[in-house]
């Protein structure tokens, strides 16, 4: 979207911003804020930073025939138009140029005890979660786009689901594997489509009322001063807190004006233009938010 729309964006001084629901709003703030809470009580840019996810859900017909459409895509719109790594685009300016601001990977590969030093995670495991290169890709955008941000060091991203136990934890990191290989199989794709839930389909009522969705941040600057905070959404994540989202996305971005970090048309992330009030309307509409800082 960002190639066929964003030249068209820039004259007409629109402001364009895609991945507003559960994808990946709950990440991209998370980053963000961390950000600029050690910018502005440490003078210190984020050089680590890790996000801990804890969620009850199900996945619903519509969400998987997003995965199915944009694995038809991904060759056409990134090999063969973008040289095969979508994060180029997402490290370019408006302008055109490179941004100076990076990050890097630092996104787990298989099972393991989480490292995160806070006790609410002492003895519990981790598995990779799938949506979480896509969330470090939007994550890139909205650091590409940091206005106040001075150090040029990278920033490393790392995000794990969280679980209970290792056999918790494994079976998540397991049936990630088979589903991915499943999906990813032209043949076996076709399969999947018949068999899982079609556009429309989802969980019931009372699976998405009993679903919540939980983002743990914990951030590092450069100097080492450090930045906690906790993201939480009652209800299922991919569903009503979703909805949410979205409403509060474009209430924000039609009525906030004032309060975005650019004026200008463009091709944003949310956090990159609408952080601070996209996090009070989100707030103040059911969502719980929490942020502390440990000066070093």
């Amino acid at each position: 979207m960002m190639k066929r729309y964003e030249s068209s964006a820039l004259k007409t001084g629109s402001k364009l911003v895609s991945f507003c629901g559960h994808d990946s709003v709950p990440w991209d703030l998370t980053v963000r804020h961390l950000s600029n809470k050690l910018r502005e009580d440490c003078n210190d840019d984020l050089e680590y930073v890790e996000c801990l996810d804890e969620m009850k859900g199900a996945a619903s017909g519509g969400t998987l025939a997003t995965v199915y459409e944009s694995l038809d895509q991904a060759v056409k719109e990134f090999e063969l138009e973008f040289g095969g790594n979508p994060l180029d685009l997402y490290e370019r300016l408006p302008d055109g140029s490179e941004s100076p601001y990076k990050v890097i990977s630092d996104l787990p590969s298989t099972v393991s005890q989480c490292r995160n030093p806070s006790p609410r995670f002492a003895n519990k495991w981790c598995s990779p979660f799938f949506m979480a290169p896509i969330n470090m890709a939007i994550v890139q955008r909205s650091v590409a786009l940091s206005l106040a941000r001075k150090s040029i060091t990278p920033v490393k991203y790392r995000e794990a689901a969280v679980a209970e136990n290792f056999m918790d934890a494994f079976t998540m990191w397991f049936g990630l594997i088979i589903i991915s290989t499943l999906i990813f199989n032209p043949v076996t794709r076709q399969i999947l489509k018949k068999l899982l839930p079609q556009p429309g389909e989802g969980p019931s009522e009372k699976t998405r009322m009993e679903g919540f969705l939980c983002v743990s941040g914990y951030g590092i600057g450069v100097k080492g001063n450090k930045a906690e905070s906790v993201m939480y959404f009652p209800q299922d994540g991919g569903y009503h807190s979703t909805a949410r989202m979205l409403v509060e996305s474009g209430l924000c971005l039609a009525l906030d004006g004032e309060k975005h970090s650019y004026s200008d048309g463009g091709f944003y992330s949310p956090a990159s233009i609408m952080c601070d009030p996209l996090v009070d309307r989100l707030v103040k509409t059911g969502s719980k938010f929490a942020c502390a800082i440990e000066r070093k």
